[in-house]
């Protein structure tokens, strides 16, 4: 049991972690490598398969403004639940909300779905479509 929890731990560590570089700079996505599994499958139809696929949808988000991306700045509270090998990650922003589910194997992210709902009148969010 208590490996369980230190795993469920260590899970929810490794989406903290991936967060601050999906949310950081170009130049940090060289760190990519220690999060996401080569062969990572990707549930968004408005990114690419692979880790090189997300480096390239990252590359793209990261270059843009950040009041079209998702400015962590605008997340209000962030809600983690771990459940075996899945996260989700709920995150309540000003600008709507993201729910990110991910699979987890052998310490990295292989498999990702995403739902966002922007508020009423709202609009969505690059890549988020």
């Amino acid at each position: 049991m208590a490996d369980e929890i230190h795993d469920l731990a260590r899970n929810k560590q490794i989406v903290a972690e991936f967060f601050e570089i999906a949310h950081g700079t170009v130049a940090g996505l060289e760190h990519l490598d220690r999060y996401v599994a080569e062969d990572y499958i990707q549930h968004n139809p408005n990114i690419e398969q692979g880790r090189e696929g997300l480096r390239k949808f990252f590359t793209y988000i990261l270059s843009l403004p950040p009041e079209e991306r998702l400015d962590p700045a605008k997340e209000i509270e962030v809600n983690v639940i771990a459940d075996g090998e899945f996260i989700a990650r709920q995150a309540i922003r000003e600008d709507g909300m993201l729910v990110d589910v991910f699979r987890i194997h052998d310490g990295l992210l292989v498999e990702h779905w995403d739902a966002f709902r922007p508020p009423p009148g709202g609009k969505v969010i690059h890549g988020l479509e």
